[in-house]
């Protein structure tokens, strides 16, 4: 009878240990919905959240950098000595310093030697380049004419480059302690004042422009053509965007890069030798929606101005 009892409360107690009802399952359900809802909610804002700020910084560090490379290099241009070359007002071209270096030795004809790359004999370095000149490239020699007279008469004499110049293919005079020179062939001989040892720049065109890409989008493009077009044979590459896409001038002001030319009095001017001033305008706009909690969802944007001073302007 002992033994009966004891199994039928055995029993009975695992009957009553069998699980949770019906009731407290629902009520657990539904507490981990919530709490797994509210997880989800929290992790949208914080993605959505980190989204937006990055699509809001990405946009502002590129009309910073569009600004920085077009003050850096506009800046230094001469627009009386003839360095702009086209001007719109979502685009330039203009001839900037791609090296430096001296006549050694002037052998006639349309040609002259200048020094190899690098330190000479004696230690001076007289020639140096970003980038090997090429056919197309332009060549700005110093010509000091009277040398009796004051500098009023002294000029930059602008040639052609008409053949990439190879190494090792001249020699300089002995007083330039020079082992060997590099021979350039221009497209039409030296005035005859030009005098050894002067100093020459090499120049190239550059050209930066608002432009279309195959995305769709509109970047600050740039390209530097020694013998070719932007857009024809040599490509525009984009280096800052995107921005606003290009609009003809009116109010309010919408396109993604604006141009404007002044002059030494602060006058609008459309010729390249007055310009004095470059005022430019950047729009950008953030690359997709922004939805950040406290801020009304949607595509943002903003802009950067600055102006810049010509430098070399006379």
């Amino acid at each position: 009878m002992r033994m009966t009892y004891r199994a039928v409360n055995s029993s009975r107690a695992a009957r009553s240990r069998s699980g949770f009802t019906m009731a407290e399952t629902l009520v657990v359900l539904v507490l981990l919905a919530i709490v797994g809802g509210s997880l989800m909610n929290v992790l949208t804002k914080q993605q959505q959240f980190y989204s937006g700020t990055s699509d809001l910084i990405q946009m502002r560090t590129q009309l910073r950098q569009a600004e920085a490379i077009l003050s850096g290099d506009l800046r230094g241009i001469s627009s009386s000595g003839g360095d702009i070359t086209t001007m719109t007002d979502s685009s330039i071209d203009f001839n900037y310093t791609i090296g430096t270096s001296v006549i050694c030795a002037s052998p006639g004809g349309p040609s002259i030697i200048i020094p190899q790359t690098g330190t000479l004999t004696n230690g001076n370095t007289l020639t140096s380049w970003i980038t090997l000149p090429g056919a197309g490239d332009q060549v700005a020699v110093f010509d000091e004419n009277d040398t009796t007279t004051k500098a009023t008469d002294d000029a930059w004499r602008q040639y052609t480059v008409s053949a990439t110049p190879s190494l090792n293919t001249g020699n300089c005079d002995a007083a330039f302690n020079s082992p060997s020179g590099i021979t350039l062939a221009l497209s039409s001989s030296l005035k005859s004042t030009i005098l050894e040892g002067a100093p020459i720049h090499f120049l190239r065109t550059a050209h930066y422009s608002l432009h279309q890409f195959s995305d769709g989008l509109w970047y600050l493009g740039y390209c530097s053509p020694a013998t070719s077009t932007c857009g024809a044979g040599i490509a525009i590459n984009p280096i800052a965007g995107p921005f606003r896409s290009y609009a003809p001038s009116s109010t309010p002001d919408t396109s993604g890069i604006r141009m404007t030319y002044y002059d030494s009095t602060g006058t609008v001017t459309a010729t390249a030798s007055q310009v004095a001033r470059i005022d430019i305008t950047i729009r950008g706009q953030t690359t997709g929606y922004v939805h950040i909690q406290g801020m009304t969802k949607g595509v943002y944007h903003d802009s950067l101005s600055t102006s810049i001073a010509l430098r070399n302007r006379s």
